[in-house]
């Protein structure tokens, strides 16, 4: 938009000199011939097309003298490129028809070159200036988002690390209440029970009897709470990432799109599946990305592993590895697939707790 602004002072400077000089007639075809160049050189914005411009249009002002007053057109478009020495061609038509004007029009004609050379150097500045501030806000706007995304893993680090102490604790707890709570609970159990058979007493049958079933509702309860501290102690989603964190082969990614708490026993499963997975892939692949992906439908769960891959020595059919996978889906009367076509593929639907296979409700 400066080259345009710049030019546009430059011709009418340069029409105001024809206007000076020339009649009405000669002043057109200057004026056209320098704007149709002009025009062309903006638009490519080639050095050797310049240079070639300036060489014409200098042989044309020694023709025709007229297009003299227009050279500082051409000059802003060569002076400051890759071949800007070249523009001292100007020099020679201007030296070769300088006795054809007086003196003041001779002085305009070189006020108008050195205007031409101040508003090419201003533009060229500010070009420079402008790429600098555009480069430096891309280079912040960059480091921003870098820190942004530090910040965010720094978060799901602290987040990961709190959850997996609380589910640790909860572990802790359980053990704590079933190695202890629950032992003297059942020796005091067995001990009124050896009680009742020994007493003669009905009267005190009947209170040691109440006194057991009150104790063994207490250990029905504990137990219990000990299955679901237990199983809410397991989260999916943190193991698998500390897998995910842990393997260092290859980069790995975790899809988890599970919105329920599957059941402990798929959540065994799946965590092993998952160690097999990986394991294979160290000890069988040149995989260079691996991608877990857990998708939960209406009425089954569906694991996805897959790895790109080329080599594997072990055979689908006899890896000790695959069989272990396919062993552990089977018994939760799960499908699993494996495909070699691109990469490898462990593809697994385990069915919900309540469904078969065939979608009939137990």
């Amino acid at each position: 938009m400066n080259n345009i602004l710049n030019k546009i002072i430059l011709l009418i400077g340069s029409a105001l000199l024809l206007i000076e000089n020339y009649s009405i007639e000669k002043l057109i075809l200057p004026i056209l011939v320098t704007v149709a160049i002009t025009c062309f050189l903006e638009y490519f914005s080639k050095d050797k097309l310049n240079v070639i411009a300036l060489i014409v249009y200098s042989i044309l002002c020694i023709v025709y003298p007229e297009f003299l007053m227009c050279i500082p057109i051409i000059f802003y478009d060569t002076i400051f490129s890759k071949y800007k020495y070249i523009c001292i061609l100007t020099l020679i038509p201007y030296l070769m028809n300088i006795h054809k004007y007086s003196h003041i029009i001779s002085i305009m004609i070189l006020g108008l070159l050195s205007t031409s050379a101040i508003l090419k150097f201003n533009t060229v500045k500010y070009e420079k200036l402008h790429d600098k501030f555009i480069k430096q806000r891309d280079d912040l706007t960059e480091i921003s988002i870098v820190l942004e995304e530090k910040v965010k893993e720094l978060q799901y680090k602290q987040d990961f690390e709190v959850n997996f102490a609380t589910l640790k604790e909860r572990n802790r707890i359980s053990r704590e209440i079933h190695d202890n709570v629950g032992h003297l609970l059942t020796s005091s159990i067995l001990q009124i029970g050896a009680i009742m058979v020994v007493t003669k007493e009905e009267q005190t049958k009947r209170l040691l009897e109440d006194i057991k079933s009150t104790l063994d509702q207490g250990m029905d309860s504990i137990r219990s709470s000990i299955h679901n501290l237990h199983e809410d102690s397991i989260d999916l989603y943190v193991q698998l990432s500390k897998l995910i964190n842990e393997f260092k082969f290859c980069k790995a990614t975790l899809n988890y799109e599970f919105s329920s708490n599957p059941d402990v026993k798929v959540k065994y499963a799946i965590i092993a599946i998952v160690k097999e997975a990986l394991s294979n892939i160290i000890k069988h692949s040149n995989a260079t990305t691996v991608t877990i992906s857990l998708y939960e439908h209406p009425k089954l769960y569906q694991v996805i592993i897959l790895d790109d891959g080329s080599k594997k020595k072990a055979s689908m059919d006899g890896g000790m590895g695959l069989q272990s996978i396919e062993k552990r889906v089977n018994s939760l009367n799960g499908i699993v697939n494996f495909d070699s076509s691109k990469g490898f593929k462990i593809f697994i639907s385990i069915m919900k707790e309540g469904y078969y296979e065939n979608n009939y409700y137990r």
